[in-house]
């Protein structure tokens, strides 16, 4: 009888409200959302704060195609909820949350590293970072080519554009440099020169070049200036952007220079190798302004 009229009673003061807290200590449920701790003060003032104990760390090869892996942090407690986020130069990553990060052409030349966030017992949040790591390219440099620029006929191109987009394209990880060579540009002189060249000044060069097209001819690399604004029409016609065509006409004339040869589609779908006069056609391949794989 006094145990049915003790269950009675419990039962009264659960549906009033009355009912006691749960023993100190005791785990309740977690909200995904919002965190506990945040929602008991009590709770809040009585646990311990949440330190790093290990810091997170960084797993991979720093260089350019590779993938690193991110270790969390160890905690002195179970963090209520934990976020990550990649950085680059202190900078978060737009979308960079996973544990796992692809280095992207972006990526190198600078310093990546991983964050977590995590929200303790008592509520507050804590900070851990890993040791930021410096991203390299592909390979290390195997070839240092010296270049200079220079012009040739009535240029109305901007010709620091052409400088800037030029350098652009020797850096860029997707290009030569990911076949081990070394782009650098001198005042004067060097092995090669690139040249921004009006249409009809093209075939000065060589009875071999057209006022058509770009040319390449011993040490010179001479870019057609028509193209170099305007693509060319099959270019134009496939959607290509305009930077593309330029990246690609910069990587296949100066790809010349370093001695490949003209190439050809490998299968329908497949990206165009660089070296494909992709500026007349495609045959069935797709815009491509970088060296693929088995050109480098």
């Amino acid at each position: 009888m006094r145990r049915t009229l003790g269950f009675i009673v419990a039962l009264l003061a659960m549906l009033l409200g009355t009912a006691p807290l749960a023993a100190a200590g005791a785990p309740g449920p977690v909200d995904p959302g919002v965190p506990t701790a945040r929602l008991d003060p009590a709770a809040n003032a009585a646990a311990d704060p949440l330190t790093v104990l290990a810091r997170p760390r960084v797993t991979g090869t720093p260089r350019f195609g590779r993938v690193l892996r991110a270790v969390a942090p160890r905690w002195s407690a179970m963090p209520r909820q934990v976020t990550r986020q990649w950085l680059r130069d202190g900078t978060p990553i737009a979308g960079a949350r996973g544990k796992h990060y692809r280095i992207r052409p972006r990526d190198v030349g600078h310093r990546l590293r991983v964050r977590y966030l995590a929200t303790g017992p008592d509520g507050a949040d804590v900070v851990a970072a890993s040791k930021p790591r410096r991203i390299l390219h592909r390979v290390p440099v195997r070839r240092v080519v010296r270049y200079s620029v220079e012009t040739r006929g009535r240029i109305v191109a901007d010709l620091a554009m052409f400088k800037r987009l030029a350098r652009e394209t020797f850096a860029d990880p997707r290009g030569w440099r990911a076949a081990g060579v070394e782009f650098r540009q001198v005042g004067k002189g060097g092995a090669m020169t690139l040249v921004l060249a009006e249409a009809s000044k093209v075939p000065s060069f060589s009875s071999a070049c057209s006022a058509e097209w770009s040319c390449r001819v011993g040490r010179f690399v001479v870019i057609n200036q028509t193209r170099w604004r305007f693509a060319s029409p099959a270019w134009r016609k496939g959607d290509g952007t305009l930077r593309d065509y330029r990246h690609m006409v910069v990587n296949h004339e100066s790809g010349h220079f370093l001695g490949r040869g003209h190439s050809s589609c490998p299968r329908r779908g497949a990206l165009a190798p660089v070296m494909q006069q992709q500026s007349k056609g495609l045959g069935g391949c797709r815009f491509n302004p970088w060296p693929t794989a088995t050109e480098r």
